[in-house]
Order: C-alpha cells, then structure tokens, then sequence
C-alpha cells in the first residue's frame, strides 16, 4: 500500500462515518457521524468518561475505530496513513505541563522533544503516578500560543479540555486563541465541557452514554 498525502493542498476537512469506537471491550461510541470542515471551530462534549479523549485519539489515529471510518480530506485515516496526517496536526493535550519542555530553552535544540514524542509516551500509561505540580493558567495560555505559533503551518488543531484550569476571562482569551486559527482556514477541534467554548462553537458533537 503506498499513500500520498501534499500538506501544501491540502483542506484539513475531518469526516467521521458510522463511527463505532470501543476500548477495552467498552463501547464508547456506535454510529458516529460528523464532519469537522476547516475554518470552524468543532467541540466534542458529554459527561465525564463519556469518551471525548478517546475519540481524540481515533481522529489522530491511535486508536482504530471498531466499524465505519475515519478520513481527512477524503483519505482514509489508517494504521498506515496515520503517522502522516499527524505531520499536520498541532496537539494541546489537557495537561499540558507535558509540553512544558517547549517554555524553556533545550540544552540540546536538536534534541527537544515534539508534542508527538510525549504523548506517544504518555498515552500508553495507565498506572496512577505522581503528578507533578500543575502549571498556572497564565502559564498553560502561554504554552498553547507558543505551541501554535511555532506550528503555524499545521493545518489541524487538536486541544483536549482547554479550558480545564481557566478562569472565565482566561477561557476567552483561550477561545480568542482558537478563533484566530479558524480565521486562517485551519480546522480546530477541541474537546471541552466548559459552556463558554461550547457556546461559541460552530458545531456542538455530544457524546452520550452507551450501556454495555
């Protein structure tokens, strides 16, 4: 199988088809269909466990969906093309003192890591460990405008709860943040209970509860 894929062409449109997604023999989604088109701001919602961190990682291609599909720009998303389409994805994960590398100067620049090596290395953990000290909420905005601005050539951009330690009027400023991507034609997708991002979304997917 070979895959192309020109970043230069491409529109960052996300389609989901008759999504089923399950984990752990746990199905979180069945069914699922939406499309989230560049230039619009797309939320995923629902309760707590509903499963909106584990769609993220379907949509960046760590997980593969049960039945149905996943594409971007009308190319499947596969264990193959995967790695791919996530050269253009800028990923703020809900802890983002993860990516707090990127706040200091590396010792080694060659060296730093990406966003994509720590949450390779993170999402495979499902021991409970020691958390460090969370970052500030000035902090955490000052860490996803230096994630976007030095990534501002990828067309996609996938932020998990960003708003999860903000105040309201720093959840504007977060929102103004993603607001501006969406007025470059870049497709954002974020998944977030806060009310404030649902709000002003232009496309609201809720995730419902599905007895197992």
């Amino acid at each position: 199988m070979r895959f192309f894929c020109n970043f230069a062409e491409t529109i960052a449109m996300i389609e989901v088809k008759d999504a089923t997604i399950a984990i752990g023999g746990k199905v979180l989604a069945k069914g699922l269909s939406f499309i989230a088109n560049d230039g619009k701001l797309t939320c995923i919602t629902g309760s707590e466990g509903c499963g909106k961190t584990t769609l993220i990682r379907t949509l960046m291609g760590f997980l593969p969906v049960k039945e149905g599909f996943v594409s971007v720009d009308g190319e499947l998303l596969t264990v193959y093309s995967s790695h791919a389409f996530r050269q253009m994805m800028a990923y703020m994960p809900q802890e983002m003192r993860l990516l707090a590398h990127q706040l200091k100067a590396p010792e080694w620049p060659e060296c730093e890591a990406s966003e994509y090596g720590v949450w390779n290395e993170q999402m495979p953990k499902v021991t409970p460990e020691q958390q460090p000290e969370p970052l500030s909420p000035e902090a955490i905005y000052t860490l996803m405008e230096k994630t976007l601005q030095e990534q501002v050539e990828k067309q996609i951009i996938i932020a998990d709860e960003p708003a999860a330690y903000m105040s309201s009027e720093m959840t504007l400023k977060v929102l103004q943040l993603l607001r501006k991507q969406t007025e470059m034609g870049k497709t954002v997708l974020i998944a977030s209970r806060n009310s404030q991002l649902v709000g002003y979304a232009d496309q609201v997917i809720e995730l419902k509860w599905i007895q197992n």
